[in-house]
């Protein structure tokens, strides 16, 4: 078979996977070195508290190509770990793996690729096998979203450089790259794959939940929308209020007065002003967030190994420790 000569890089996001990384790197890198002529692997470590770290040093020696390992100085999440890989990677094609963990066929991987080469600059592998939180999510956002957007559960992505840069150069604070993806307006495509079932379903907590309201928030005019609906509704009920005390006061004299009709109309007012405020609070935050302008992750270390010319199975690291990036 021959090997295509482009140059590819292949972003691994690792956190706690010391049970199947070293396989996944193997298996990863064993079609890659049958696909391409050249390549590199870079690993992002998000600040990994098990053997993780530890494994992927001991499996680099098997692997071929070139290797960087990425130790963040704290936890990030996938979304911003995921960025220091990119800003490192310097293929013309680039892999994104957001999980460690393999529940499809290793050729996907390829198929990727000769998707792309047809015209397209955005490929995913995508699958149904997926939580009820992330359906409800992608349903949700997919209908109230203004850029269009028909996102899903993901476990590969191949971009071109291009598209890539485009995303990059985006001034975004809240980095979700499917819908920056989505907002440069390149094509894109969907492979869909059969899951082996093996992978974890996302659990919801505060991380998700968190995640899902800021792109919810920056990718949609939902919280505007519902504040103005809930003022409109409040406006109105105030104003049926308004007109049944009118009517009471001048049609039943023998009304006694009570304090529910009081307490029905303050309880509910007040908390549709606290909702939209709430709503403001979020909006005047993400613009507080934009004004400072923080990196996205911080460095620990960049571990860099490179292949010995005449040698398959060993390698040489070069570690630079940097400060933040």
């Amino acid at each position: 078979m021959m090997k295509e000569h482009v140059f590819v890089s292949a972003i691994i996001y690792a956190r706690n996977n010391e049970k199947e990384i070293s396989k996944t790197l193997e298996s990863i890198d064993t079609v890659l070195n049958k696909t391409f002529i050249n390549y590199e692997i870079v690993i992002v470590n998000d600040f990994s508290e098990d053997k993780t770290l530890q494994i992927i040093r001991n499996t680099i020696p098997s692997l071929r190509g070139n290797i960087i390992v990425i130790n963040l100085s704290r936890k990030h999440g996938v979304e911003n770990a995921m960025m220091a890989g990119l800003n490192k990677s310097m293929g013309d094609f680039v892999y994104e793996f957001d999980s460690a963990i393999i529940d499809y066929n290793i050729d996907l991987i390829p198929q990727l690729y000769k998707k792309a080469v047809t015209g397209f600059d955005i490929v995913s592998a995508s699958t149904e096998l997926s939580s009820s939180f992330s359906k409800l999510f992608y349903k949700v956002i997919n209908r109230i979203s203004y850029l269009d957007l028909d996102l899903g559960t993901e476990r590969i992505r191949l971009v071109t450089r291009r598209a890539l840069n485009a995303m990059l150069c985006l001034k975004e604070k809240v980095r979700y790259r499917k819908a920056l993806y989505a907002y440069t307006g390149y094509a894109k495509a969907k492979v869909e794959f059969l899951s082996t079932g093996n992978y974890p379903q996302k659990k919801l907590n505060r991380e998700n939940v968190a995640l899902a309201l800021d792109v919810l928030v920056s990718f949609s005019n939902f919280g505007l929308r519902i504040s103005h609906y809930l003022s409109f509704l409040f406006f109105f009920f105030s104003i049926f209020m308004l007109g049944y005390s009118v009517y009471n006061y001048v049609f039943n004299r023998n009304v006694v007065e009570g304090w529910t009709t009081i307490m029905i109309l303050i309880s509910t007012g007040f908390a549709g002003l606290f909702f939209i405020i709430g709503m403001l609070g979020e909006y005047i935050s993400r613009i507080l967030i934009e004004s400072q302008n923080r990196p996205f992750y911080s460095t620990k270390s960049v571990e860099l190994y490179k292949e010995k010319p005449g040698a398959k199975n060993n390698a040489e690291a070069e570690v630079a420790v940097t400060n933040s990036i």
